[in-house]
């Protein structure tokens, strides 16, 4: 989803500053006939907060880094769904204009410096390529194994991908629904999305509440489907959502109230109260404002770190402003 107005958000909020910013191009392999090249710059973000350096404590996670990226691509942007391979290496992600985007991440020891290899290809489904934000609004993925499911949000469909060795896709198919799950409001269905242990797929609305004001939530893709919800707190809404390497899931959340307020949030989710009729909530990991380091924040996704340590990334949407960033950003949760 779009928030109303967080263009001027973040105009307002970096008025009167210009950050000089020394971005370095990144190598680029060779593409297929239906792929394209991006030439992606990226520019280190030090600190997520005057308080927070690399390697800080904030909340229960220390941050390890970002980058803020750009390109000359008139399509790379509006990044609303993220996963990384297991070592977090390779990344790939969605744009709610209807394309993925893969690609590599380098680092330094944790943090991040920047992307290499990025290729661009329309995200096709069972009736070509699918229409992005002008009709579909791609906002949601996950990837296991050799499968990857993609929702959209304005038509309420789930498909469903199978990968080759390099991580490309083919057509999708669509996923099986109960009727319920296409009752969510336009733009405010499942911006998150993730498998379960068991292979079914967990659905949460961004903002389809139920009779109480919890996000309703669905699991889907088993013999017997069933809707739970999500504890709503604070008017934050699930824009994503993704599995832990060590058991559960994180939740990241945005709240926006205008004209000046964003803020964004991410939460620790148990797998096991995840049951028909249940209501999930869970302790907050981090939350934070414009007076950190964010943006729109609307993908999230975890690996394992070479230390052990998980990690947990986020990427912004940026809604293809100029007011707004496309910031990838990466933290650690000790265990």
């Amino acid at each position: 989803m779009r928030p109303p107005g967080l263009a001027l958000v973040r105009r307002l909020a970096l008025a009167g500053s210009l950050a000089l910013v020394s971005p370095f191009a990144l190598g680029l392999g060779g593409a297929a006939a239906e792929e394209a090249p991006v030439e992606v710059y990226a520019s280190p973000i030090e600190r997520f907060d005057s308080a927070t350096p690399v390697g800080g404590a904030y909340g229960k996670l220390v941050f390890l880094g970002g980058l803020t990226l750009s390109s000359r691509d008139k399509d790379f942007g509006g990044l609303s769904g993220l996963r990384l391979s297991d070592d977090g290496r390779r990344f790939t992600a969605i744009s709610d204009r209807g394309n993925w985007f893969r690609g590599a991440i380098a680092y330094d020891g944790a943090k991040p410096t920047g992307l290499s290899g990025v290729m661009r290809e329309p995200i096709v489904g069972p009736r070509g390529p699918l229409p992005g934000r002008r009709g579909a609004d791609t906002e949601s993925l996950d990837i296991r194994g050799g499968s990857a499911w993609i929702a959209s949000e304005r038509v309420h469909e789930v498909l469903r991908f199978a990968l080759d060795a390099e991580g490309r896709a083919g057509a999708g198919r669509p996923v099986k629904l109960p009727k319920a799950v296409g009752g969510a409001p336009s733009n405010a269905g499942y911006e998150a999305i993730s498998t379960m242990t068991s292979g079914a797929l967990m659905m949460i609305g961004e903002k389809y509440l139920d009779a109480a004001g919890n996000n309703r939530a669905f699991v889907v893709g088993t013999r017997t489907p069933f809707e739970f919800a999500v504890r709503r707190t604070e008017d934050f809404s699930p824009t994503d959502v993704a599995r832990l390497p060590g058991g559960g899931f994180v939740l990241l959340e945005r709240r926006y109230v205008p004209p000046l307020s964003l803020s964004v949030r991410m939460r620790r989710l148990s797998e096991s109260n995840v049951k028909a009729g249940a209501v999930v909530d869970g302790p907050v990991l981090m939350e934070a404002t414009l007076s950190q380091a964010i943006d729109n924040l609307e993908g999230v996704a975890t690996h394992r770190g070479a230390d052990g340590r998980t990690v947990i990334t986020a990427v912004s949407d940026d809604n293809f402003s100029g007011f707004q960033r496309t910031v990838l950003l990466q933290f650690a949760l000790p265990e």
